[in-house]
This record gives C-alpha cells, sequence and structure tokens, in this order.
C-alpha cells in the first residue's frame, strides 16, 4: 500500500474542460531511499480492488495519460510515476550520467518496494520496456503487464548500439537530436499548446489529453514563462541510451504479458513480433491496425480493455 502523506502533502489534479469521464487524481510526492524524490498521481479506490502502477514515455509524464487511466479507476488502485527527470519528480537527472535505462528500472523497482503488494503493470514506449525490466528483476512484485506499443529493438540493432557506445563511437540518433533542439521555453501553457496542436508528434493528440501533457510536464519560471520539466537534454539522453541489450531480461519474466503494438511507426518493427514469440510463446501481441506510436491516445478504449482483460484473467 501507499504510505499516507500528510494532507498539505496531497493536491487533488482539477479536471480539465471537456474532459472524459473518470475520478480526479491526487498528486503526492514520495521519497525512495537511494534514489530521490518522486511525484505520482494516484486515484483513490477501494482497498480491495488490484493495484496498477502506470509508467509513461521518453519526454512524457504521468499527467498524459489521465484520460487513459480516470475511466480504470473504477476497477484498480491507480498509482503513475514520473519517471527520473519527467514531469514533476525531483530526482537527479544528469544528461551525462545517463547509460542505459536500467536506470529508470532500478526507480520503478524501488517504487514496488515501496508499495509493498503485488501490481499489475503498465506502459507506453519507454515505460512498457522499463516495466519489464521490473517485472524481470521482480517477479513477485508484478502480477501481469501490458505494454504498449514499447521499445523493443531487434537483438541486432540493440548490440550493435550497446557495442558501439561502449566503444564510444554511437550512431547519430534522430530521436535524441530532435529532443535536443526542442524548444524548452514558452510565454504561457497555452501558447505552447497553440504551438503543439495538430503538429508533429502530437498530431493525433485529442485536445484534453495535450492539455494534461502541459500541465504535468511544465514547470512556472520567476519570470511568469513556462518551461518543459523535462529538460531538453534530459530527454535526448534518454533517446540516446535506448540501445542496451534487453532480450535476457525478456526472457525472465514470469507473468501474464499482453503486448499492443501500432499499425504505422511501430517500435515492433520487422520481424521483432515473432522473434518475441518465439522467445516467450504464452505472451499476447496483438497489432492495432489504424493506429501509431500513439495508440494510448488514439485508441485508450482498447487499451482499457487490455488491462481489464489481464486483470480478469
Amino acid at each position: 500500500m501507499i504510505d499516507s502523506k500528510e494532507p498539505e502533502q496531497l493536491v487533488r489534479v482539477q479536471a480539465n474542460a471537456g474532459r472524459s469521464s473518470g475520478p480526479d487524481p491526487v498528486r503526492q510526492t514520495i521519497d525512495l531511499p537511494g534514489h530521490g524524490s518522486f511525484s505520482v498521481l494516484r486515484w483513490e479506490s477501494d482497498a480491495s480492488k488490484p493495484l496498477l502502477v502506470f509508467a509513461h514515455a521518453t519526454g512524457f509524464n504521468a499527467g498524459t495519460y489521465r484520460e487513459l487511466l480516470g475511466p480504470l479507476a473504477e476497477r484498480f488502485r491507480i498509482v503513475a510515476l514520473d519517471q527520473r527527470g519527467h514531469g514533476l519528480s525531483d530526482a537527479e537527472a544528469e544528461p551525462d550520467s545517463l547509460r542505459t535505462w536500467d536506470t529508470f528500472r532500478d526507480d520503478l523497482v524501488a517504487f514496488l518496494e515501496h508499495l509493498g503488494e503485488p501490481a499489475f503493470l503498465s506502459g507506453h514506449s519507454m515505460g512498457g520496456r522499463v516495466a519489464m525490466l521490473a517485472a524481470a528483476a521482480r517477479p513477485g512484485a508484478v502480477r501481469g503487464l501490458v505494454m504498449i506499443e514499447p521499445v523493443l529493438m531487434h537483438p541486432n540493432v540493440s548490440r550493435l548500439l550497446a557495442t558501439a557506445r561502449r566503444f564510444g563511437r554511437p550512431p547519430p540518433n534522430p530521436l535524441a537530436q530532435g529532443a535536443a533542439r526542442r524548444r524548452a521555453v514558452f510565454g504561457t501553457r497555452q501558447m505552447m499548446f497553440d504551438a503543439y496542436k495538430g503538429r508533429g508528434a502530437f498530431a493525433t493528440w485529442p485536445d484534453p489529453v495535450l492539455r494534461d501533457y502541459i500541465e504535468g510536464g511544465t514547470r512556472d519560471m520567476p519570470n511568469g514563462e513556462v518551461a518543459l520539466s523535462c529538460a531538453p537534454a534530459w530527454e535526448a539522453a534518454t533517446f540516446a541510451s535506448a540501445g542496451h541489450v534487453f532480450w535476457r531480461p525478456l526472457c525472465r519474466v514470469r507473468c501474464p504479458v499482453h503486448v499492443l503494438y501500432a499499425e504505422h511507426e511501430s517500435t515492433l518493427r520487422g520481424d521483432v513480433p515473432d522473434l518475441i514469440r518465439e522467445r516467450q510463446p504464452d505472451w499476447r501481441l496483438d497489432l492495432v491496425p489504424g493506429t501509431t506510436h500513439f495508440l494510448p491516445m488514439e485508441r485508450p478504449e482498447l487499451v482499457q480493455e487490455a488491462i481489464r482483460q489481464m486483470a480478469d484473467g
């Protein structure tokens, strides 16, 4: 169970206009010894309901997924973590120190240990892979896992990237390069919304989801402007450190697993789904037609149903 905090440490996050059904979450700060201070969103519910822990994608934050997670509060107690260097978490995030996503795995494992009970895990993109790594590291703490568009590269690609990085010659990474160039400061959150709406990665996002991303991923500056709380340099470092070899941990996952992946621009490219099936024949892998890497924003009802079925199964 999550430790109770004093009332002043709990902040109810208000809903945006046009929001779908679902209760408002509470924001809570949790200190994980040896890891730092993390911000989480928690949907309060009956203690008899199962626990669901959600991990977000690179550059995003827990609040980005309020539209996805809110309706699930009828079935689960839900906690979504702002990962290191993201959202409103204050854990140390020095870009030069980030080598692999094992850093995020260790944070999530510590968080699961803090919760003190087995949980269902789910995650999008980086969050899906980090959740998988945590399930491999602490099998007794994970009851089931739903990964949405997880970053699972072909084993040859991951080995090549890991070897190149070991010798100090990593190949160019377009995602990292693009993240490093991101504009970090805007005059207002509305100006940020206007700049993002319908463009680039946000092209298929509904307005409430985009507003949640901005609300959960910005900080007020002393001069009245707002800045991205995930610094472009940290986002770039996160993308650049994605190539660490992970196929052995994948084979150590023992809980039920359901993977949803997109038809277009998916992180599960080529024959990667078939390779996963060879190594984990009991896993369920479903391609979702007409979707992109931002499947949770485009088809949240399918993700919600997959999570419900995992708990029911």
